[in-house]
């Protein structure tokens, strides 16, 4: 009987801490949510980033001032322990690409991008349709000594199971069917060309690769069903060492400091545009989450360190070295979550990656904070892609987990037209106020259901998320 009185008691006892912890979170989300509200510096920061800096290409020298600027940010918030982690890297500099194409006799100008780590060339060769530049699209295709046409995502009519890879994967695939150049077509509609890195090591890839506008691909895939078509392609480009550097700013936890909570986002952007969108929304989102938990002194029981990337867009070299120095302090163990902030506006949900078992504590959290913001709609999603900072993390079995946000249906990823004047405050404080929330409550709750994936873990979890293929050809499938 006694035993029976003490197992009610120990249970009644949770039951009601647990309801405290709610009712403390939810104070604390109420906080947060008045002061992104009432006096987040956000909108302003992004605005004075974009125009002081302009691009932020990794390795410049506006990055370098973007660099110091964070750092002095995060000191101005109160934080003690702000310090760099500096790096080398190969840095890819765009100079010149010129590409004509004979679609009715003639040829015309096409409106191009290089895309990153294309090399010096002078080509010309007949375009080969290769639709999304998938393995399969190369079955029964002769494709040796010719152009690729390329679409960056897939196009409409696509069969729903086939999962779409990254553009430096689809470079790869092209250059081993034997490709002597690739024209890649952005499949955002808004007559742009996209950039973007198209390496895999680093280093200059074996032929010339260009991105033009969808309306072109649209209306050059049209073409080539009627007639042969040529192009000649012209780009100059070269590699340089460059010097870059991370920002972190730890904020130790007053229980289990030894755990920790990474949020981060990259700084850089391409060298085309401001990157308003592309990162400079998700950087700023980093610093304004860390400046409300210093101005509520708010305290967690884990550690949390807000980190600014670097060279994210060269190659996730910041966030490779951030693994790699954590790995070397004996910290890897203890990262419990990477939340990372990558184009992060309108936020309504999250994205998880790693260990389904986070889900209950994610989706009771989200109505605590649907409670709080009404637009919150607290969708979960479980899709896994490798083309940003938590993929490193991911990579050491580490859960990692991104902001699900909604975009308009015109977006300036990867272009010229990539500033601020297509985004607005709402934009960057509904995505500051939910994750800071999540992140206050992933590192102050007693327990959390987040355990690293084994070696044998992470490669059934790989296969089962059909990435095993893109690993494969990356170079960074380890397994046998």
């Amino acid at each position: 009987m006694n035993r029976r009185w003490f197992f009610i008691f120990f249970i009644l006892v949770f039951l009601s801490g647990c309801e405290n912890q709610q009712r403390h979170l939810h104070y604390v989300f109420k906080s947060i949510d008045l002061e992104v509200r009432s006096h987040s510096q956000a909108y302003p920061l992004l605005l004075d980033i974009c125009d002081r800096y302009g691009s932020r290409m990794a390795g410049t020298e506006s990055a370098g001032r973007a660099e110091e600027l964070a750092a002095l940010l995060f000191r101005s918030y109160g934080f003690e322990n702000v310090f760099f982690q500096p790096f080398t890297f190969n840095q890819w500099q765009r100079e010149d690409v010129r590409l004509r194409i004979d679609t009715a006799g003639t040829y015309v100008d096409f409106q191009a991008l290089a895309l990153a780590f294309t090399p010096s060339s002078d080509i010309q060769a007949p375009i080969v349709d290769a639709g999304n530049g998938l393995i399969n699209d190369y079955n029964g295709l002769d494709v040796n000594g010719k152009i690729v046409l390329i679409h960056l995502g897939l196009l409409a009519g696509t069969p729903s199971h086939l999962r779409n890879t990254h553009r430096a994967q689809k470079l790869s695939l092209a250059i081993a069917q034997g490709a002597v150049g690739c024209i890649a077509v952005n499949p955002i509609p808004g007559d742009l060309p996209s950039t973007g890195s198209a390496t895999l090591d680093g280093e200059m890839i074996r032929i010339p690769a260009v991105s033009i506008s969808f309306e072109q691909g649209e209306k050059l895939r049209a073409s080539l069903k009627h007639r042969k078509c040529t192009a000649r392609l012209y780009t100059r480009n070269s590699c340089k060492q460059a010097h870059a550097r991370n920002v972190v700013a730890r904020m130790e936890g007053y229980g289990l400091p030894q755990e920790t909570i990474v949020v981060g986002a990259h700084l850089d952007s391409w060298d085309i545009a401001p990157g308003a969108l592309d990162n400079a929304s998700g950087a700023v989102s980093v610093l304004e989450m860390a400046r409300t938990f210093k101005v509520l002194n708010l305290r967690t029981r884990r550690s949390v360190e807000f980190v600014l990337f670097m060279a994210e867009e060269q190659g996730h070299y910041g966030s490779e070295l951030y693994v790699r120095e954590a790995r070397k302090r004996n910290l890897l163990d203890g990262i419990r979550y990477m939340f990372n902030h990558d184009m992060t506006v309108n936020t309504y949900g999250f994205n998880l990656m790693g260990h389904y078992e986070s889900e209950d504590f994610f989706r009771q959290t989200g109505e605590l904070i649907g409670r709080t913001d009404s637009a919150f709609t607290n969708t979960i999603e479980h899709f896994t892609y490798m083309g940003s900072d938590h993929a490193p993390f991911l990579m050491e079995g580490i859960s990692t987990f991104t902001p699900l946000c909604r975009y308009q249906t015109f977006h300036t990823y990867h272009t010229s037209a990539d500033g601020p004047q297509h985004i607005t405050p709402e934009m960057l404080s509904s995505n500051i106020r939910t994750s800071a929330m999540m992140v206050y409550a992933l590192a102050s709750w007693p327990a959390l259901p987040a355990s690293h994936m084994s070696r044998e873990q992470l490669r059934t979890y790989f296969i089962d998320n059909q990435l095993q293929e893109e690993l494969v050809i990356s170079g960074d499938w380890t397994w046998n």
